[in-house]
């Protein structure tokens, strides 16, 4: 498989859009309708990075800013098929580059 391409996403319909088709896909982890619209509609307003092959989202990852100094994770969808493909590894290492560029002090899920 080709490495992914990831990018910084502003375009808010552009978000939404990405956010909805990714997290919809996956109802194991985003089942409940109201949390997820929560998630889709609070992700169009932070950074958002998502990783392509071609025109097709593999998947995004949402950053929020917890204080003026910090940033954490706040989503992170995958399509299932592309689960250990080392999507999320790619989306992951552009948000942290991403919040030292900003001079944020980046707090990992883990």
């Amino acid at each position: 498989m080709e490495k992914k391409r990831v990018a910084q996403i502003f375009d808010t319909s552009n978000k939404e859009v990405i956010a909805r088709e990714i997290l919809e896909a996956l109802p194991d982890w985003f089942g409940i309708p109201e949390a997820r619209e929560d998630y889709i509609l609070e992700s169009v307003h932070q950074p958002f990075f998502v990783a392509k092959e071609g025109r097709q989202a593999l998947g995004f990852l949402c950053l929020k800013e917890t204080g003026k100094d910090t940033v954490e994770l706040a989503v992170m969808g995958v399509l299932k098929e592309f689960h250990r493909h080392g999507v999320g590894r790619e989306l992951f290492a552009a948000a942290k580059e991403y919040a030292a560029g900003e001079q944020y002090s980046f707090k990992p899920w883990f």
